[in-house]
Protein backbone atom coordinates (compact mmCIF):
# COMPACT_ATOMS: atom_id res chain seq x y z
CA UNK A 1 0.00 0.00 0.00
CA UNK A 2 1.52 3.36 -0.76
CA UNK A 3 1.95 5.98 2.02
CA UNK A 4 -0.05 9.13 1.16
CA UNK A 5 -0.33 12.49 2.64
CA UNK A 6 -3.87 13.53 3.24
CA UNK A 7 -6.46 15.55 5.49
CA UNK A 8 -10.35 13.58 6.15
CA UNK A 9 -13.05 15.80 7.74
CA UNK A 10 -15.96 13.99 8.97
CA UNK A 11 -18.77 13.68 11.66
CA UNK A 12 -18.35 10.30 13.50
CA UNK A 13 -20.27 10.95 16.58
CA UNK A 14 -19.09 11.31 19.53
CA UNK A 15 -19.00 7.63 20.39
CA UNK A 16 -17.09 7.00 17.57
CA UNK A 17 -14.56 10.22 18.30
CA UNK A 18 -13.92 8.54 21.60
CA UNK A 19 -13.31 5.03 20.09
CA UNK A 20 -10.63 6.52 17.77
CA UNK A 21 -8.93 8.30 20.48
CA UNK A 22 -8.60 5.14 21.95
CA UNK A 23 -7.42 3.54 19.13
CA UNK A 24 -4.91 6.59 18.29
CA UNK A 25 -3.52 6.34 22.00
CA UNK A 26 -3.22 2.52 21.65
CA UNK A 27 -1.11 2.94 18.50
CA UNK A 28 1.49 5.39 20.09
CA UNK A 29 1.82 3.12 23.47
CA UNK A 30 3.24 0.67 21.08
CA UNK A 31 5.27 2.55 19.23
CA UNK A 32 6.81 4.33 22.42
CA UNK A 33 6.80 0.70 24.38
CA UNK A 34 4.83 2.40 27.26
CA UNK A 35 2.07 -0.48 29.06
CA UNK A 36 -0.68 -0.74 26.35
CA UNK A 37 -4.16 -0.55 27.40
CA UNK A 38 -7.16 -0.91 24.99
CA UNK A 39 -9.59 2.05 26.11
CA UNK A 40 -13.39 0.35 27.24
CA UNK A 41 -15.33 1.80 24.51
CA UNK A 42 -12.96 0.49 21.65
CA UNK A 43 -11.98 -3.15 23.88
CA UNK A 44 -15.84 -3.22 23.53
CA UNK A 45 -16.37 -2.82 19.71
CA UNK A 46 -13.47 -5.08 18.83
CA UNK A 47 -15.36 -8.14 21.24
CA UNK A 48 -18.94 -7.09 19.25
CA UNK A 49 -16.77 -7.09 15.83
CA UNK A 50 -14.85 -10.06 16.83
CA UNK A 51 -15.96 -12.35 19.52
CA UNK A 52 -13.37 -15.11 19.03
CA UNK A 53 -10.20 -12.79 18.84
CA UNK A 54 -8.52 -10.99 21.20
CA UNK A 55 -8.95 -7.60 20.81
CA UNK A 56 -5.34 -6.31 20.94
CA UNK A 57 -4.38 -9.07 17.75
CA UNK A 58 -7.42 -7.24 15.81
CA UNK A 59 -6.46 -3.45 16.70
CA UNK A 60 -2.92 -4.64 15.67
CA UNK A 61 -3.72 -5.81 12.33
CA UNK A 62 -5.38 -2.77 11.57
CA UNK A 63 -2.44 -0.57 12.56
CA UNK A 64 0.12 -2.24 10.91
CA UNK A 65 3.66 -1.92 12.33
CA UNK A 66 5.75 1.52 12.56
CA UNK A 67 4.37 4.72 13.31
CA UNK A 68 0.26 5.04 13.56
CA UNK A 69 0.68 7.82 10.80
CA UNK A 70 -1.91 9.92 11.74
CA UNK A 71 -3.67 11.90 14.44
CA UNK A 72 -6.66 13.12 15.26
CA UNK A 73 -7.77 17.01 15.63
CA UNK A 74 -11.15 18.76 16.23
CA UNK A 75 -12.52 21.17 13.45
CA UNK A 76 -11.30 24.35 14.24
CA UNK A 77 -15.00 25.77 12.88
CA UNK A 78 -16.08 23.64 16.03
CA UNK A 79 -19.52 21.63 16.05
CA UNK A 80 -18.94 17.52 16.22
CA UNK A 81 -16.38 17.34 12.76
CA UNK A 82 -13.48 15.58 13.63
CA UNK A 83 -10.15 15.85 11.39
CA UNK A 84 -7.80 12.89 10.25
CA UNK A 85 -4.38 14.55 9.35
CA UNK A 86 -1.02 11.94 7.87
CA UNK A 87 2.05 12.92 9.55
CA UNK A 88 5.86 11.53 8.88
CA UNK A 89 5.76 8.69 6.93
CA UNK A 90 1.85 9.16 6.01
CA UNK A 91 -0.78 5.96 5.96
CA UNK A 92 -2.85 4.53 2.99
CA UNK A 93 -5.72 5.51 1.95
CA UNK A 94 -7.09 2.19 2.38
CA UNK A 95 -5.84 1.53 5.89
CA UNK A 96 -7.44 4.45 7.28
CA UNK A 97 -10.79 3.52 5.71
CA UNK A 98 -10.64 -0.22 7.12
CA UNK A 99 -9.94 1.45 10.70
CA UNK A 100 -12.87 3.47 10.05
CA UNK A 101 -15.01 1.14 9.12
CA UNK A 102 -14.48 -1.44 12.10
CA UNK A 103 -13.74 1.47 14.58
CA UNK A 104 -16.22 3.91 13.78
CA UNK A 105 -18.42 2.90 11.09
CA UNK A 106 -21.08 5.95 11.93
CA UNK A 107 -18.62 8.36 10.41
CA UNK A 108 -19.65 6.57 6.74
CA UNK A 109 -23.16 7.91 7.32
CA UNK A 110 -22.06 11.95 6.52
CA UNK A 111 -20.12 13.16 3.94
CA UNK A 112 -16.55 13.14 4.39
CA UNK A 113 -13.89 15.62 2.76
CA UNK A 114 -10.55 14.28 1.28
CA UNK A 115 -7.89 17.05 0.81
CA UNK A 116 -4.54 15.93 -0.19
CA UNK A 117 -1.82 17.27 1.43
CA UNK A 118 1.40 18.65 -0.66
CA UNK A 119 4.64 16.76 -0.37
CA UNK A 120 6.43 14.01 -2.28
CA UNK A 121 3.78 11.16 -1.94
CA UNK A 122 1.65 13.15 -4.45
CA UNK A 123 2.40 12.46 -8.49
CA UNK A 124 1.44 14.50 -11.14
CA UNK A 125 -1.67 12.58 -12.08
CA UNK A 126 -2.91 12.49 -8.30
CA UNK A 127 -2.39 16.75 -8.38
CA UNK A 128 -4.39 16.93 -11.87
CA UNK A 129 -7.19 15.27 -9.98
CA UNK A 130 -7.80 17.74 -6.75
Amino acid sequence: MRRLHFKLTLEPGLEAVVRLAQLHQYATDLVDGERVLIGPALRERMVLNFPAREPGDVLNSLLGEGPVGWTLSGQEQGGSLVVISTEGPGVSFSAIGRILEQVAPEAFLKPIAYEPIPGNSLTAHSKALH
